[in-house]
Order: structure tokens, then sequence, then C-alpha cells
């Protein structure tokens, strides 16, 4: 199948351009002669731009299906313009046996609608010390996560860490110790990274560090980074958007921070010590948040509100915003995907910058609609999603 996209502006993380975009069987190619067996699909003076990716998010399959399920995180996922997530371990069962991996990647593979990997946990079940079900997890695991906990005996993180290299696997690190954080949260983040940014540095071990929320834990990372520590981390859309809320007003984990530590996670973006942006998108039911269940959604709105506060704003091109948002996400989970050149896969998002909506509940395609953002005027609506030239979310509003 050939196609070509036309009447666009697109956007990758280095280059601006009007030129029509050339595919051929879901892959970027040269220019190709059009006659009437090729598809000229007119994107209406859209942005276009590679599809996102998504290093942090939580499904709930199997288990917790009543809150969101692989099809509904995946129908929300490409409402937000993405076309790759990486799953969270927490569910239950947890993703520690090749039975439970193996099933949820099965079954986001006959859904067709988006790539789906999922991570393994680092410890079994989460419970913060036994590594021996990593001798048998798939080879085509990418990322071990003990999202929602610290790794808080530090012996057990060394011995991961070693396990990690040796599987060739990068850990994606949720950075709290436990004993601190009901006291002190901001030091509970701080102190843990601490340890695994000097661990990583001094095993060459590749780690990838989650939601980073705080001046301390980022300024750390920068740090260990300009050693040459082979470290990556992320931020989240809400704690660029939010700041100064208490947990009671604001439920999730880690909590909002401050504007000193908004502003400096900001400026990690300018300077580049930030990878990537990442949702941790968490549904949960009513009655769950009602009892201080931590997280909310994030894949819908995710672009339009990093788009508001670091675009529109002007404080980082969209060009480096498609960088942390698609190029480095998807390089990181080794897709060919993220980029506009020749022989990268056609997974486009195509977004109408210009468009000022009201976010609204009746919208939500998650299950859950736990949305700090339901009522707010946000910036820049995506109104078409391509997976390897295949059309499979369009905005009919």
């Amino acid at each position: 199948m050939k196609q070509v996209f036309t009447n666009h502006y697109s956007f990758d993380d280095v280059k601006i351009s009007k030129k029509p975009i050339y595919v051929e069987d879901g892959i970027i190619s040269e220019a190709f002669e059009i006659d009437e067996d090729v598809e000229v699909i007119d994107c209406d003076k859209l942005a276009l731009v590679p599809a996102f990716t998504d290093l942090h998010v939580h499904f709930r399959d199997p288990g917790f299906t009543y809150k969101e399920d692989l099809e509904s995180g995946s129908k929300a996922a490409l409402k937000g313009g993405f076309t790759s997530v990486l799953l969270m371990g927490n569910t239950k069962p947890t993703v520690s046996n090749p039975a439970v991996y193996n099933d949820i990647k099965k079954r986001g593979k006959d859904l067709d609608l988006i790539d789906i990997e999922q991570v393994y946990t680092i410890t079994e079940n989460f419970d913060g010390k036994t590594l021996d079900h990593l001798e048998t997890m798939p080879d085509s695991v990418k990322f071990i996560s003990d999202d929602g906990h610290g790794v808080n005996d530090d012996m057990t993180m060394y011995k991961a860490m070693i396990a990690a290299m040796d599987k060739g696997v990068t850990m994606t690190l949720h950075e709290e110790v436990a004993k601190v954080s009901a006291i002190d949260y901001e030091i509970a983040e701080d102190a843990m990274t601490l340890r695994d940014c000097y661990y990583a540095y001094k095993l060459n071990c590749p780690v990838h560090f989650s939601h980073v929320s705080t001046k301390g834990a980022i300024t750390a990372i920068k740090y260990f980074k300009d050693l040459g520590a082979p470290i990556t981390c992320e931020v989240t859309p809400h704690h660029l958007y939010f700041a100064d809320k208490t947990r009671d007003e604001m439920r999730v984990n880690p909590p909002i921070r401050s504007e000193i530590d908004r502003l400096c996670l900001i400026e990690m973006i300018k300077n580049g010590t930030v990878d990537c942006i990442s949702t941790d998108h968490a549904p949960h039911s009513p009655k769950e948040k009602e009892k201080g269940a931590p997280g909310f959604l994030g894949l819908e709105t995710s672009f339009s509100t990093c788009y508001e506060v670091l675009v529109k704003s002007g404080e980082i091109s969209l060009n480096h915003l498609i960088k942390l948002m698609s190029t480095n996400p998807a390089r990181l989970l080794g897709l060919n995907k993220g980029k506009l050149d020749i022989g990268y896969e056609a997974d486009f998002t195509l977004i109408d910058l210009d468009e000022i909506y009201t976010y609204t509940e009746d919208e939500i395609l998650s299950k859950s609609k736990n949305s700090l953002l339901i009522g707010k005027e946000l910036s820049a609506r995506v109104k078409k999603v391509y997976k390897k030239g295949v059309l499979k979310y369009e905005d009919n509003r």
C-alpha cells in the first residue's frame, strides 16, 4: 500500500517542513510517482508529528478492569495521540511470571490498536527482596520496575542492578524511602534518587527514573548524568502544570510539589536533563478516589497541557516537545518510530494547534473519569492518529 500525506505542517525533533510524506507498507519512504493506486491523504493544514510514546502507564489489566483494561486504555492513548505505551506491573496478579506477562502482550497485540510493552517486576510480587523470578523472565522484556514502591533494601537494589545488566534490561524506578515518605515525601524521593544514581554510576547500569518531581532529585540526576552515568529520566504533565497543592487537594504519588520544584523541572527540560514526558496515567473509580487513591488520568490531555505549559509559554520549541514525547521515549523502548525520517514507521498524530477546547467528562474514553482537567480550557486538540499508515483514531467533534 502506498500513501502520500499532504497539506500539513510537519514537525519532529529537529525538522519543520511542508513537504509531502511518502509511505509504503506502513514505512516512511522516498518520494515515488503518484498514480491511481496511491492513497492521497489531505491533512487539512494540521500539524503532523510522530505519534507519541508513553513510558509510564497503568491499564489495570489484569485484576482491576473495572477501572481500565487493555482496550479502553488503548483507545484513551489513541485519543491523546499515542501509539505506544509501557505498562506498569502493579496488576493482580503482578507481572512477576512469564504467564501473566505473555498474556498481556498477546492480548495487546490481538487488539491491534497500539503497541503495548510491559514491564516485569524488579522484586517478585513487590516483596522488596526476592529476585529469583528474574531468572525465568521472558527475553522480550525491556524494562523492570516495582512502580508504586521503592526498592528500600540497599543490597536488594545492588543485586537487582547486577541482574538487570546480566539480562540486558533497563530499570525504571519509583523513588521513595517508605519509612520516610509518610513524614517527608520530598526527602523520601531525594534520598533514594541519590542512592540509585550512585549505584547506576558505579555499576554502569542503565536506569530510568520515573515521575521525577523535586528539585533535589532532578539536580542529583543532572549531576550524575554529567559524570557519565547511563541514566535517563521522565517528568509528568501534572508536575509541570500544577504546584503548591496539599495532598488532600490533589492526591497523587509523588505529590504535587512547590512552584520552586515545578520551575526547576521546566529548567531541566530546557537544558536537556529531562529525557521524556510520561503521564503516569492512573485510572481509579470514584469510591477509590474518595478514599484517597493516588493518581489520575493523563493520556488524553498530555499533549494539550504540555503544549500550553511549555510551547505556548515560550519555554521550548514544538520540536523539543516532540523529542520529549515521541523521539526519546520511542528510542528508549527500542521502537522504530518517533521521527519523520525515511525508514521509520508511519505512526503520525495530526493536531489542530489553534483549537481551544473545554475538556469534558463525556468525551473521556478511559473507563475512569478521575481527571483533574475536566472543565478546564485546553489548547491544541488531537484530530487523527495513524499507526503504520492505518487510521486508528479520528476526532469527530
